[in-house]
């Protein structure tokens, strides 16, 4: 066993990362990071008594190069007799849909397959191929983004069903031991391209670091980042017991109470931090929070503009925070066909005819389960306006629309753009809060739907 397979070997034990008889799904683009992965989990599969299969997302980025690549990882499997899987898709697309950088776009794309062909190929674990400058790159990039701690804490060693069992790995010794085993991998040649933020410190910057200040400058960087995790663990325990009473989650929005300015400034803004990157899923810098802290002063009706596409809004009694949404007021209503989506001025909203054993009630208003067996195409999705009734599930007799707004204190910012979803002229739905009496799914139902929305 190599030096390099002793260390990774120790890493995987020390972090518990593989058990027997998992099945490990591999995210595989054919560069030397997986390829040396794909390598050694086929080196050591008896010894972990595991499966292994692979997946390869095909960014269509690079024409014929990313083609060439998704061959290559299909044909290095076929020689390994290791169960493979590829799909190819349009990022550049993706990203203008999604209002994303390509290399976010990708990178959404790519866990969003790695998830799906989880379920497909009954595997329990997802792994990365990420090795110890990966992380050095990205604890870097979050600094001078001026990110909390939990960038600081750099990539997470595991995270739900992924890990990442190659962290303590340098990519030069990843490299050196392709070479010596006259393993063939894939280059990729925008790697090289120093426009790239990530591209100019891995091309540029640390280099120079390595080379003038530390040679060991990753492994300080991941020590400093497993104490930047560990103080952010004990400081999420500090921030729940003081400041959770203080903060609500509703329908993609946030709701801080304005008597949250009786603790003190320092765990507001980190109980802020906290929950938006919990609710939103992105990492925020330090003028967010401050912009937030300062908006629990100002009058009602104020609002700041944060990063990563969000607003802070401040009502009477709280604060509320959620997504931009460009809505298009110019737009009356919109047709929505049965298995089909649209989108509503940044709303997308769906339905999907589904049999009854995929019905599963829960207290997610974002997704409704109804009864379908009366309607016709097309539904309509506008928004509500004055006169509007329905009759809210669980409840007798209609009620005014404004009224069930107000009585379920519904920010006074969001209620213009309420949408309702209608059927044959009528509400079945108050769209992520709640729907009709009669359309709900009984024990005489014969055929369901479901509907969705989710903010783009």
């Amino acid at each position: 066993m190599s030096a390099l397979e002793q260390n990774i070997t120790k890493f995987i034990s020390d972090n518990k990362l593989i058990e027997s008889n998992d099945k490990l799904l591999l995210a595989l683009s054919g560069g030397a990071d997986s390829v040396f992965a794909l390598t050694f989990l086929t080196k050591f599969q008896s010894k972990y008594n595991i499966q292994i299969c692979a997946l390869h997302v095909n960014h269509s980025l690079r024409g014929d190069e990313s083609d060439g690549d998704e061959k290559f990882c299909k044909e290095l499997c076929e020689n390994l007799n290791i169960e493979f899987y590829s799909e190819k898709v349009d990022v550049k697309t993706l990203s203008k849909i999604e209002k994303l950088s390509i290399e976010e776009a990708a990178r959404n794309i790519r866990y969003k397959k790695l998830n799906e062909y989880l379920k497909i190929s009954g595997s329990n674990k997802i792994v990365t191929a990420h090795n110890l400058d990966d992380n050095t790159e990205t604890v870097l990039l979050n600094l001078f983004r001026g990110s909390g701690l939990k960038g600081l804490s750099g990539i997470p060693v595991k995270r739900d069903n992924i890990i990442r069992p190659f962290l303590s790995a340098r990519k030069e010794e990843i490299i050196e031991y392709l070479n010596a085993n006259n393993i063939r991998f894939r280059i990729d040649s925008t790697n090289m391209q120093s426009e790239f933020k990530r591209n100019y410190l891995r091309n540029e910057i640390i280099p120079k670091i390595r080379e003038n200040i530390n040679p060991k400058v990753d492994n300080n960087v991941l020590k400093f980042s497993q104490i930047i995790k560990n103080a952010e663990l004990v400081l999420n325990e500090l921030v729940n017991d003081n400041i959770s009473k203080f903060i609500t989650y509703g329908y993609n929005e946030l709701f801080v109470s304005k008597e949250i300015k009786t603790v003190p400034d320092h765990l507001i803004g980190e109980a802020i931090r906290q929950s938006i990157e919990e609710q939103f899923d992105v990492s925020i810098d330090y003028d967010d929070f401050i912009n937030v802290q300062n908006l629990v002063e100002l009058q009602v009706g104020s609002k700041v503009d944060l990063s990563q596409n969000l607003e802070a809004i401040s009502e009477r009694e709280y604060l509320l925070i959620r997504k931009r949404i460009d809505r298009e007021d110019s737009v009356a209503e919109m047709e929505l066909f049965f298995n089909s989506q649209i989108d509503f001025g940044g709303n997308i909203i769906g339905c999907d005819e589904v049999n009854l054993d995929e019905v599963q009630l829960s207290d997610n208003k974002s997704v409704e389960f109804i009864d379908a067996e009366n309607f016709t195409e097309p539904f309509i999705v506008r928004k509500w306006k004055s006169g509007d009734k329905f009759n809210p599930l669980g409840l007798k007799g209609t009620k005014n629309v404004s009224d069930f707004l107000t009585e379920n204190k519904i920010p006074t910012s969001s209620r213009s753009g309420q949408l309702v979803l209608l059927n044959k002229g009528k509400i079945i739905w108050m769209v992520g809060y709640r729907i009709d009496e009669s359309v709900k799914i009984s024990n005489k139902t014969k055929k369901a739907m479901k509907l969705w929305t989710k903010i783009k």
